[in-house]
């Protein structure tokens, strides 16, 4: 199997973005709980919107708001990224065996969404 390497093309291309990591909190000494604040890891990657023809196939799953993201750090479903103020969660990775880049699609977070 070839292995292609597209890691330094998309260095070119590469913006930051915030991993966001729910923190958790603890109860004090007097049983009043103390909430922790969630931890931000800076990344690397490059986002790109989802073609209409994905937003058509998978019966309107995805919207003009969501992004394709190309990045070599591994995400798993469910991850909460910020990228330019704004939140997406990880919806599942791309299967790319033959590639050292990862292609995941996120959505972006609504508040009024229902779960």
């Amino acid at each position: 199997m070839t292995f292609f390497r597209f890691a330094p093309m998309l260095k070119k291309y590469k913006k930051p973005y915030l991993l966001i990591r729910p923190g958790t909190g603890e109860y004090d000494q007097d049983g009043v709980w103390q909430a922790v604040e969630p931890t931000r890891i800076p990344l690397r990657g490059h986002f790109q919107p989802v073609n209409a023809k994905l937003q058509q196939a998978e019966g309107g799953k995805y919207t003009e708001d969501d992004r394709a993201l190309y990045t070599t750090n591994i995400h798993t479903p469910g991850d909460l990224i910020e990228y330019k103020g704004v939140q997406y969660t990880v919806d599942g990775p791309d299967n790319r065996d033959y590639c050292d880049v990862n292609k995941y699609l996120v959505k972006k977070v609504v508040a009024n969404d229902p779960v």
